[in-house]
């Protein structure tokens, strides 16, 4: 028992005859270098030109557009007016569908009167994968070439479904487009808007020039149609992008990013916006994380790299908890004994280069040097939901087993 109340003594931890914070330092440094080792590769291999390899077929494949739309009818239609007015591809080889969740009477007549296809899932809350399902149980799996998923406020550019048709042609059976910020407006958004460009280069353009499969994001993401929809029924989760990844890379299908199908969204804009998303990316990331441990070793045994590749990518901290861990370690170390924190400053510059390396040009960058200021904000929210996150799932608990003693007391009583 003295041993371990020993752990929270310092001077245990310098004795000369006590080896325990060099090996600790050892272990910790090398658990966080090969996340930094990871970002930094694919950051190096993103800063290569991208061009596009594909090249221009006559053959015009079709496709349906899907939009997966909960409560924010005005968006969506606004959205697909936007693709019906703007798209250079021939409009009697696509069509469109809508998964409309929650929708008021009022946008369900508007969306009525376009030229789109209505689908109302049969359970009033339901998740973006199960709303998905249910659209695509009205089709037969020859009835399209491709599926394109897009969220309610998505914008794409207008060679999109030319680009993708070229790329199909080319036998690219999964293709996830350019997901890019549209309302630079507030320092949260310019932040947000620059992760996501970071993530870009470094998950998507990054891991295609390794050779490796692009990340999903959830939206602008195209399939051949009839592997989706032989795929979509056996998708689980809350995830949609997680689940697609995995079910895909399973059979070894690529997945392609294009760079240049730039699709717009919108972006939180507050700090109690971004918190309370990160509550539900805190909740997908752990699932998605204990699904990585499980399943990483076989995928390695049986040589699927792609999908290992993946899987490990999910096993890792996010780019601002790895930061943030950096900051703390060294910190730690540096008061305990400043000669080993050396390796520690190395590791935290190599993180930042890593970034620097993947930060986005143009509007986004310059905006971003503006906006830098409001990382703490963004650092501190992310945390505030972590901890969020432990007290309700504490609370639950809590709650849960106080009616299990309701219900067993109950029975003792009858």
């Amino acid at each position: 028992m003295n041993d371990i109340f020993s752990l929270f003594n310092p001077d245990w931890w310098m004795d000369e005859n006590n080896n325990a914070l060099q090996i600790t330092d050892a272990l910790l440094f090398l658990l966080l270098s090969i996340p930094v080792i990871y970002l930094f590769v694919c950051a190096l291999f993103s800063l290569a030109k991208y061009k596009n390899p594909y090249p221009k077929t006559k053959i015009k494949h079709r496709f349906l557009i899907l939009f997966n739309v909960y409560r924010n009818g005005q968006e969506v239609i606004q959205s697909i007016n936007y693709f019906l007015d703007t798209q250079q591809y021939p409009s009697d080889k696509y069509a469109v569908a809508i998964a409309a969740s929650q929708l008021s009477e009022e946008d369900i007549v508007t969306l009525l009167k376009m030229p789109v296809n209505i689908v109302v899932p049969d359970k009033e809350e339901c998740t973006k994968v199960y709303a998905i399902q249910q659209v695509m149980e009205r089709y037969a799996p020859d009835e399209y070439d491709m599926v394109i998923l897009f969220n309610s406020d998505n914008r794409i550019v207008p060679t999109a479904l030319d680009l993708f048709n070229d790329a199909y042609y080319a036998g690219c059976d999964a293709i996830q487009a350019h997901p890019m910020t549209e309302n630079l407006t507030t320092k949260i958004a310019i932040l947000n808007a620059t992760s996501e460009e970071i993530n870009n280069n470094i998950f998507r353009k990054g891991h295609t020039r390794m050779g490796l499969s692009s990340a999903l994001i959830g939206s602008a993401m195209a399939f051949d149609f009839s592997t989706f929809h032989r795929i979509c029924p056996t998708l689980k989760g809350q995830d949609l992008s997680k689940a697609i990844e995995a079910a895909f890379l399973k059979e070894n299908i690529y997945i392609e990013y294009l760079e240049e199908v730039v699709c717009y969204s919108k972006k939180v804009e507050s700090a109690n916006s971004y918190e309370d998303e990160r509550v539900g990316w805190v909740n997908t990331q752990k699932s998605s994380t204990f699904y990585g441990l499980r399943h990483l070793p076989f995928a390695v045994l049986k040589g699927e790299w792609d999908y290992a590749n993946k899987l490990f990518q999910w096993i890792l901290p996010s780019r601002l908890f790895l930061l943030a861990y950096l900051i703390i370690f060294t910190v730690i170390v540096t008061a305990l004994d400043w000669q080993l924190s050396f390796k520690w400053y190395g590791l935290i510059i190599a993180n930042v280069f890593a970034f620097l390396m993947a930060l986005p040009e143009g509007e986004i960058s310059k905006q971003f040097r503006h906006a830098f200021w409001a990382l703490p904000i963004l650092v501190f929210a992310s945390g505030l939901s972590h901890f969020k996150n432990l007290f309700a799932r504490k609370r639950r608990t809590k709650e849960k087993a106080g009616k299990e003693q309701k219900t067993k007391k109950r029975e003792n009583k009858k």
